[in-house]
């Protein structure tokens, strides 16, 4: 079942309440999937997770806990106040335990085995995992493999192994089969299309059918079913403008069209969406009085210092790096963030390219159109699924490529020059590791996402200059793969500030059901 990254689906969201894509919007999106899945109201989840893995570090202090029982119920996860949920939980009659044992496996990192039974008896059993950026999977349900992304419309049948060709036989499009211990096999086919109502009811009518399931799209761009791609790699897409003669953010726009069916005029206005939402976020941010964690709110105080001084001013990046901070702080305040490509990394594009935009005289257009560069820049790195087990150089580091490549976009159509920035921008952060202090997207996060803006900008202007690379964009993300491999093979993210004296302090003082606690074990 082949499929390909999406710039909306993948890189310039998800759209979810701060701090995490993958702590946040991912277990969001599984207890919604696994919520489909089951017959009748849910009535009581049991989530078991590994104690050698991410959740251990991170599960209460970046709100999965909070997030699972917001999908299972249903709740719109960019207006719903994610501290209600318990009470809501309660209301509802949804009881729920999670607990940390050896059985689950550590790696995936963020992997959860999901119980969930309705008021009428009816019970489900997958196997889950969140592995950044808001990416998920279901690779089992009740004991059977498959594959369930959350992209597509999905349904699931389960029937007796002997009656597996007569049921095929009433399928067409993407399907697979899988054979579980018991005589039973599972079928699970993918559609771009809602599933029509009478193929369900001949499937539930045929001979050896145990259930029929649904799984409903989570992402807010269903992929078509066979999508004819522009590209697929950078040296692709760079030959493909020059090829079209045209501005690397139509090259995006193509991509994109060629994935979703959208128009162009429809991804603008996606693109549009998520520009005004960040912007609101880094807004609504300097008004944050208080959050929870390790740290305290100060993007107003720093905004303030920047605007009155005394500082060594560093032009545009001091209103930039003042809204990433804000839209930092907000997230950890709960509020609603676009993820760009991650919960950790969402203050650097917007600010940076609306701050440029401003000082070079450009319209909100011209901003789109460097987030489309963004956006297509990041799917090139979208094999690491942002996920800072390979290091805040999956995080920071994209998100700064992106920008860089975005920012130089905002000057010249020169596609070598976009590439350039883009690849310094991933070379600046080469190699840095991943180490929240107390498990919270805080320190040392929020200064990361600030020093990002003029890292950006100076690589953007370092390419215009001339700086060369002597590495390609595809280089550069294969690289960026290849050193978080070895970042998470040699345990070097567990030996940053996250192990300095004031961890061991916290972990001596309240051990793994603190706020925030730790980072990913190795």
């Amino acid at each position: 079942m082949k499929s390909y990254p999406s710039i909306f689906n993948d890189c310039l969201s998800p759209v979810t309440p701060g701090p995490s894509s993958s702590n946040t919007a991912g277990p969001y999106r599984l207890g919604a999937m696994t919520s489909d899945l089951l017959a009748g109201k849910p009535a009581r989840l049991y989530g078991e997770m590994s104690k050698r893995g991410g959740y251990y570090a991170t599960f209460y202090g970046m709100h999965s806990d909070k997030a699972f029982l917001l999908g299972v119920l249903k709740k719109d996860i960019r207006t719903y106040p994610l501290d209600d949920i318990y009470a809501d939980a309660e209301a509802s009659g949804l009881s729920y335990t999670y607990e940390f044992t050896d059985n689950v496996p550590a790696r995936p990192s963020e992997s959860a085995w999901l119980t969930l039974s309705s008021e009428t008896g009816d019970t489900v059993f997958v196997k889950t995992a969140s592995l950044g950026g808001g990416e998920i999977y279901i690779d089992e349900l009740d004991g059977i493999k498959t594959y369930i992304d959350g992209k597509y419309f999905y349904l699931l049948i389960r029937v007796a192994a002997a009656c597996v060709p007569s049921i095929e036989k009433m399928l067409s499009g993407t399907y697979s089969t899988a054979d579980g211990d018991s005589g039973e096999s599972l079928i699970t086919l993918r559609s771009s299309t809602p599933i029509a109502p009478d193929l369900v009811a001949r499937l539930r009518a045929a001979e050896g059918v145990v259930y029929v399931r649904f799984v409903n799209p989570v992402y807010d761009i269903i992929p078509l079913d066979n999508p004819q791609m522009p590209f697929t790699t950078a040296k692709e897409m760079f030959a493909y403008a020059a090829e079209k003669k045209i501005p690397l953010w139509q090259a995006a726009l193509d991509y994109e069209r060629a994935i979703s069916g959208r128009s162009d005029k429809e991804l603008m206005g996606l693109a549009e969406s998520l520009w005004d939402l960040s912007v609101h976020s880094a807004e609504e941010g300097y008004k944050v009085t208080s959050f929870e964690g390790n740290t305290k709110p100060h993007a107003a105080q720093t905004k303030a210092r920047y605007e009155n001084g005394p500082i060594i001013s560093l032009g545009i990046a001091d209103k930039a790096s003042a809204d990433a901070l804000s839209i930092m702080e907000y997230a950890s305040a709960h509020g609603v963030i676009a993820c760009m490509p991650t919960g950790g990394a969402s203050g650097i594009p917007v600010p940076s390219i609306r701050y440029s935009a401003e000082a070079l005289g450009k319209t909100k257009e011209d901003c789109l159109k460097a987030l489309l560069v963004a956006g297509i820049v990041g799917i090139i790195y979208y094999p690491t699924h942002y996920h800072g087990a390979w290091g805040c150089q999956a995080e920071i580091g994209v998100a700064i490529s992106m920008t860089a490549g975005a920012l130089a976009s905002l000057l010249t159509d020169d596609l070598d020059v976009i590439e350039r920035a883009a690849v310094l921008g991933g070379q600046s952060v080469l190699g840095q590791i991943c180490d929240p202090v107390d498990g919270c997207s805080q320190v040392p996060c929020f200064i990361r996402n600030m020093t990002a803006v003029p890292t950006a900008v100076i690589c953007a202007n370092a390419a215009l200059g001339g700086c060369e690379t002597l590495t390609s964009l595809d280089e550069m993300a294969e690289t960026v793969l290849r050193v978080g491999l070895k970042l998470k093979e040699h345990g070097i993210n567990d030996l940053g500030v996250c192990y300095c004296k004031v961890q061991r302090e916290l972990d001596a003082k309240c051990g793994p059901a603190c706020t925030c606690k730790g980072t990913d074990p190795q």
